[in-house]
């Protein structure tokens, strides 16, 4: 045997098996799950055959899938079977008519990056344990600072998962900028303080004040603009809603709560709500906030994308005030879901100290401290999500956000003439995002002149359609209320997906009439 041989030999032998065989198993599953997500994604281009879903009741899905776990484990031709299951009982949220949520399908180098990040396993609380990721996710933060116009000598942030997560850090540090004892301490008898937030704000708000422990009771909701009668094309007449909170009440509710003895500390503005997509006047409510000593929040969940045109510049104007501002890749950007983030400016240090427990067995003193991103966090376990972002991101490019708000801005603006053009439909507001809100008007309602007197007729079409809507299957549109103007449920079509395209907003409208013309 030479040399060669010897050392080939050897090296083999010194080759893990067990690692081997997991090799090949991923090999094997690679195999047989490729091809068929190729074949669903080819399945979506066929918009007319293929369904969003086919809609099944829980009971008959929990049979069709096995839900039940065994005791033994499975083989792979099993697992893959079940694996056709999911794909075939899932809704197709890439599909170019997935209309529904604020959220739309993932592009391709959104998917081969998450499995990338399942391959790698990392977490990332230390430098030391995800050097790469460390430095993307500290990139991506940067960046989109830079894109929103907060000051980037000053700037701090993190990945968390999801928007919810996001406002709720953004509180907690604007908590401690304000009742820096309550880290420590508690909260105390005399503290008593009182955020403030729209009426038509995310829920996820309240939600923070309970979990923050001043209660939901501690948040003021705030009423939302609603101005102006405009006039469509063929005459009819609605409402122009913009969602926005209303000053004059925001400044009238926070004399109240400081005559009642309460402490004014937080203010949550909204870019992009999420049912009619307004954005609130924000650099009016900076100088609120400066004249009581307030932290101002913008959450951007939903309406990040239009600091990436010049076309939603004068909604947009603003947000780089803010004291923090969340926002989600997931949404308007079309990443992965979970790709959100939350960022603070002009508080230097201050995500740390609000948040560090100085676990000593995981975080220690030496000179990439700065890296470990883990102590200014909640989590002790943080998922490699910058992998997914920092990708997106080099693939798009800014410019490539860019054209993807202004695709659905277009189209945005195509269905809008046509619902108002058309006496079958009724916009509840004209949209400045891409929220489009309406409503079904089936023949016994289209000649009504006061649409209020049959408000709760509206109601019940709206909820009729959307669930003939849903067993149809052919297409998935949500429907909400909003109650704090007293409207009947309408229909809140999002756009949010590169693939749809003017044939898809005249087959919605077709199709619901098609569902709704007996009603």
């Amino acid at each position: 045997m030479s040399a060669a041989q010897a050392i080939s030999t050897s090296n083999n032998e010194l080759q893990r098996p067990e690692v081997l065989s997991q090799a090949r198993e991923l090999e094997h599953l690679l195999a047989a799950v490729v091809p068929r997500i190729l074949d669903y994604w080819r399945e979506n281009a066929n918009v007319d055959e293929t369904k969003v879903v086919e809609y099944i009741a829980p009971e008959e899905l929990k049979e069709k899938l096995g839900i039940t776990l065994p005791v033994e484990g499975v083989n792979i031709e099993e697992v893959v079977k079940r694996i056709d299951l999911v794909l075939k009982h899932s809704v197709r949220t890439g599909h170019p008519r997935f209309l529904d949520k604020l959220f739309a399908g993932s592009d391709p180098i959104g998917q081969v990056t998450e499995f990338l990040t399942a391959v790698l396993n990392a977490n990332v609380y230390t430098y030391a344990v995800a050097p790469v990721f460390t430095l993307m996710e500290l990139e991506v933060i940067r960046k989109m600072a830079e894109i929103v116009g907060f000051n980037l000598d000053t700037v701090e942030g993190m990945l968390v998962p999801g928007g919810s997560f996001a406002n709720m850090v953004g509180m907690i540090a604007a908590r401690h900028n304000h009742f820096p004892h309550v880290r420590m301490e508690g909260w105390k008898s005399n503290d008593r303080p009182v955020a403030f937030c729209s009426a038509q704000a995310h829920y996820s708000v309240k939600r923070a004040s309970m979990m923050l422990g001043f209660g939901m009771d501690g948040v003021v909701s705030v009423e939302a603009d609603r101005q102006g009668l405009l006039v469509c094309s063929h005459g009819a007449v609605f409402i122009e809603i913009f969602g926005r909170i209303v000053l004059r009440s925001l400044e009238k509710a926070v004399e109240k709560a400081i005559k009642e003895g309460r402490k004014p500390f937080f203010v949550n503005t909204t870019a992009a709500t999420t049912v009619m997509g307004g954005f609130d006047h924000f650099e009016q409510i900076r100088h609120i906030c400066d004249k009581y000593k307030m932290w101002m929040h913008v959450d951007a969940a939903w309406g990040i994308s239009a600091k990436f045109t010049p076309a939603l510049a004068g909604v947009s104007k603003g947000m780089e005030l803010a004291d923090s501002c969340a926002w989600d890749g997931h949404k308007s950007l079309g990443m992965p879901i979970f790709s959100a983030a939350i960022m603070t400016q002009n508080h230097k240090g201050l995500m740390r100290s609000s948040n560090s427990s100085s676990a000593d067995y995981l975080f220690h003193s030496h000179e990439e401290v700065s890296y470990d991103l883990g102590d200014m966090t909640l989590q002790c376990g943080r998922r490699a999500d910058a992998l997914k972002m920092w990708f997106s991101w080099l693939k798009h490019g800014s410019a490539g956000f860019r054209q993807r708000i202004e695709h659905s801005l277009n189209l945005t603006e195509y269905i809008v003439q046509r619902i108002q053009s058309d006496k079958r439909f009724r916009l509840v507001e004209k949209p400045v995002y891409t929220n489009i809100c309406f409503w079904y008007l089936p023949p016994s309602l289209r000649d009504t002149q006061d649409l209020e007197s049959v408000y709760t007729k509206l109601d019940t079409v709206t909820k009729t359609l959307f669930r003939r809507m849903q067993l149809a299957g052919s297409m998935m549109i949500s429907f909400n209320p909003l109650l704090d103007h007293s409207l009947p449920r309408f229909f809140r079509l999002i756009l949010n997906n590169t693939t749809v395209n003017k044939t898809d907003m005249d087959f919605v409208l077709e199709e619901m009439d098609r569902l709704g013309e007996d009603l």
